[in-house]
C-alpha cells in the first residue's frame, strides 16, 4: 500500500483504467480538498456535490484520459465543467470574494497596492471569465500552461485575462475609496 501512495497521477489513472479501485481512492484522497477549494472559489453553493460528481465523471471517463497529458489539468477541467454546469442550472452568480482569505502572496498585495480585505471586496465584482484564471493562478498555484488546459484557452488569453483582471480590480477598488 505504501508503494501505491507514491505512484504518479498517470500511474494511478492507468491502474484505474484496469479497474483498480485502490487507485480511485488514492486519487480522491489526493484531489478532494484542492477541488473543493476550487469549486468554492467559483461560487458553487454545494461544492461537495460538485466534487462528488467530478469523481463520478472521472471514473466514468477514465478511459478518455491521455497519460501523455497532465492529469491534474484533466481533473480540474472536469471539476470546472461540473461546477459551471451546476451554476448555470441554478442561475447563480459567482460570489467569489467570500472565499478569499489569504489568497494573494505578500508581493502581489504590495504590487496591487491593496490590503487583502479590500481585495476581497473588489474581487467579487470581477466578471467570471476574469475570476476563473485568477483563482487557478493565485489560489490553486496552477501554471499558465495548466490554466490553458483547464479553461481551454490560448496562452495569450490566459495571460491577458490575469493581467486585465488585476487592472480591473485596481479600477474597482479605486472607485470604492
Amino acid at each position: 500500500m505504501a508503494r501505491s501512495i507514491t505512484l504518479s497521477d498517470p500511474d494511478l489513472a492507468l491502474r484505474l483504467q484496469n479497474k483498480d479501485m485502490t487507485a480511485l481512492t488514492l486519487l480522491i484522497d489526493r484531489y478532494q480538498d484542492p477541488l473543493l477549494r476550487y469549486v468554492s472559489y467559483l461560487g458553487c453553493s454545494e461544492p461537495e456535490d460538485s466534487v462528488q460528481e467530478t469523481f463520478i465523471k472521472l471514473y466514468q471517463n477514465i478511459h478518455s484520459y491521455n497519460p501523455t497529458k497532465k492529469f491534474s489539468s484533466w481533473i480540474y477541467r472536469i471539476a470546472h465543467n461540473t461546477a459551471v454546469s451546476h451554476l448555470r442550472s441554478r442561475h447563480f452568480t459567482l460570489p467569489f470574494a467570500e472565499y478569499l482569505d489569504g489568497w494573494m502572496s505578500q508581493g502581489d498585495e504590495i504590487d496591487l497596492g491593496f490590503t487583502q480585505e479590500k481585495v476581497k471586496k473588489c474581487l467579487g465584482k470581477l466578471p467570471p471569465h476574469y475570476r476563473e484564471p485568477l483563482a487557478l493562478y493565485y489560489l490553486e498555484d496552477k501554471s499558465y500552461l495548466e490554466i490553458m488546459d483547464i479553461l481551454r484557452l490560448p496562452m495569450g488569453t490566459v495571460s491577458a485575462r490575469i493581467n486585465r483582471a488585476k487592472k480591473i480590480m485596481r479600477t474597482i477598488c479605486d472607485q470604492q475609496k
